[in-house]
């Protein structure tokens, strides 16, 4: 047997090779700086560290100003706009240093918080307009402030803020619907190659959203009053039919990418098995939205997607098995119906490709020799 690992390809190579596969267009994104670093891993913690601890004795002096006042929300308001303007400005300067990154990735993290409080105190209200003032601030950051972890967050704090706008418009259950579309917009989009620097981390923050957002519209129920009216009764119908919205158009772009016509025996058994899927959502909530990560996931050949898709699908079938209002049978019958379809699946897709099946066998037992 020959375990031979397989020769690797330099990035131009690989991307040649892409082009002539008609998988990208154009010229190859410029190679990520924060990759070349060759400094340690534990002197970059350290410099990373005292970053933040510089921070600290800077907002420690911020703070005292901000006590001075206290009482007027629009000098808070500007001085988290001015250390975010500072932490732009670090993160524009030369170079890949860490300490000067987590410095700035500190700073820009207190500004935002400063804004938020302020903007709370100067409209001395919690409205949908205030959550609709911080989306569009969290997403004016999120394109301008050019740092990985810094746009991850950004992301979060817009999905949130918009979150917070949709509960207080009385429109409840429906936002991770539409997280759920824009995950399957951008990953799915042509574009995430093109600007890896900007839409990946935004990327995976949406990602994450999804669960975030999903989990929270079980609290909604409790945290709000029953007259609110038909969307706090049948929103989350709307929000799980566009994230079957979402896991359906997934399937059948991978069903293309597989060069499958959407009326052959594959394409028809593997959509049905999706609509099957996405009814199993109405009943236990979740299941699409961590099908459509775990589907995107296995696409790109991500572990850290795959990884949170997974463990995100587990939580939501162990939340529904122990929910207290609907009774243990009806819960086992389901679970047992959903593992059926799943068994089901598999064994009609090894008896329509058994190739494939015997390709798979090979791969694990190289890499079990590797």
């Amino acid at each position: 047997m020959n375990t031979s690992k397989p020769r690797s390809l330099s990035p131009l190579a690989l991307w040649t090779s892409l082009l002539q596969a008609n998988i990208v267009e154009g010229e190859m994104p410029a190679p990520d700086p924060v990759h070349s670093i060759s400094q340690p891993w534990y002197i970059r913690v350290m410099l990373g560290f005292s970053g933040w601890l510089g921070a600290l004795f800077l907002m420690g002096f911020v703070g005292i100003l901000f006590s001075l006042a206290k009482d007027h929300g629009i000098v808070t308001v500007c001085i988290g706009a001015g250390l975010c303007t500072l932490a732009y400005l670090l993160f524009r300067l030369p170079g890949n240093n860490d300490f000067l990154l987590q410095f700035a990735l500190a700073v820009s993290l207190a500004g935002q918080g400063f804004f938020v409080f302020g903007l709370f105190q100067e409209l001395r209200s919690d409205g949908a307009e205030v959550y609709l003032v911080i989306f569009v601030f969290e997403v004016f950051l999120t394109v301008y402030v050019s740092n990985w972890i810094h746009r991850f967050l950004t992301t979060l704090g817009a999905v949130f803020s918009a979150y917070f706008f949709f509960q207080q418009s009385a429109m409840f259950g429906v936002i991770h619907g539409l997280v759920a579309l824009a995950v399957c917009g951008l990953w799915w989009s042509p574009i995430l190659l093109r600007k890896p620097e900007l839409l990946r981390p935004v990327a995976y923050a949406l990602g994450f959203a999804l669960l975030c957002t999903e989990g929270g519209r079980f609290i909604s129920r409790l945290a709000f009053d029953p007259n609110h009216g038909w969307w706090l009764l049948h929103g989350w119908r709307v929000g799980t039919s566009l994230v079957n919205l979402a896991l359906l158009a997934s399937t059948v772009i991978v069903i293309q990418r597989q060069h499958f016509a959407l009326n052959s025996l594959p394409a028809i058994v593997g959509l049905l098995a999706a609509i099957i899927l996405c009814g199993f959502s109405y009943v236990a909530p979740g299941l699409s939205s961590a099908l459509l990560l775990i589907l995107i996931a296995y696409s790109f050949s991500d572990r850290v997607l795959l990884g949170v898709g997974l463990f995100a699908l587990l939580s939501f079938v162990s939340h529904y098995y122990y929910q207290l209002q609907v009774s243990l049978l009806y819960k086992s019958i389901v679970l047992m119906s959903l593992g059926l379809l799943l068994l089901a699946t598999r064994f009609v897709l090894c008896r329509l490709f058994p190739e494939a099946l015997s390709a798979t066998n090979n791969v694990e037992k190289e890499s079990a020799y590797d």
